[in-house]
C-alpha cells in the first residue's frame, strides 16, 4: 500500500510544468525522503524508494530520471546536476554521490548486478549480488555511460561520453571506451 501511496502523491505533483512546477515538486516532495535539501525535480522523474534516500541541496534532477532505492540506499551531497534521461539505482545496493557532481544524459548507475550462476533456472529468477557505487566530489560523468556495481571514481575524474565503467577511476583522471580506460590526467 506504501508504494500506492507514494506513486499517487508523485502523480499528483509530476505533471504541473515549468519552473513552478520544479518549485513545488521540490517542496512538497521533500518529506518521501529521509532527508532533503533544497531540490528541483523536472517532469517524469520516477522515484522508487525515498524513504531510502538522502540528498543534499542544490540538487537539480531533469525530465524522465530515475532514482531508485528499493531495499537499498542512495545518498546524494550537494550541487549534483543530474541530465534528461540518466537513472540512479541503488535497488539492492548502495550508491554514493558526493558533491559537485554532473552525470550527462542518459547515464546508468547501478548498483546490483543479477545473479547467474544456476543454469536450470531462469536469470532474472535468480535475483541480485550487491555491490556499491562512490563518486567522490567533483566528477563529470558525460552522456550515455554506464556505471557497474564495485566501482569508485575519483575525485576530479572525467568519464567520457559512452564509456562503460567496471573499475575504478583514479582521482583526476580522464577514461573512456568499452571499458573504459585511462585516458590521461587532468
Amino acid at each position: 500500500m506504501h508504494r500506492f501511496l507514494v506513486e499517487l502523491y508523485l502523480a499528483l505533483w509530476s505533471w504541473i510544468p515549468t519552473g513552478i512546477g520544479r518549485k513545488l515538486r521540490g517542496l512538497f516532495l521533500r518529506p518521501l525522503f529521509r532527508k532533503a535539501g533544497r531540490c528541483s525535480f523536472a517532469t517524469g522523474v520516477i522515484l522508487a524508494g525515498p524513504e531510502n534516500m538522502s540528498l543534499g541541496t542544490d540538487i537539480s534532477i531533469m525530465d524522465r530520471c530515475g532514482l531508485y532505492a528499493q531495499n537499498g540506499s542512495l545518498s546524494i551531497d550537494d550541487n549534483l546536476s543530474m541530465n534528461v534521461g540518466s537513472i540512479l539505482s541503488a535497488n539492492n545496493g548502495t550508491i554514493h554521490v558526493g558533491k559537485n557532481v554532473s552525470i550527462g544524459y542518459y547515464s546508468v548507475l547501478r548498483a546490483a548486478d543479477h545473479i547467474f550462476d544456476k543454469k536450470d533456472i531462469p536469470i532474472q529468477k535468480q535475483g541480485h549480488a550487491p555491490g556499491t557505487i562512490v563518486v567522490e566530489d567533483d566528477v563529470w560523468i558525460a552522456a550515455h555511460c554506464t556505471i557497474t556495481p564495485n566501482v569508485r571514481i575519483g575525485k576530479g575524474a572525467i568519464v567520457a561520453a559512452g564509456a562503460v565503467v567496471t573499475t575504478d577511476v583514479a582521482p583526476y583522471t580522464i577514461v573512456g571506451g568499452v571499458p573504459a580506460r585511462f585516458i590521461k590526467h587532468r
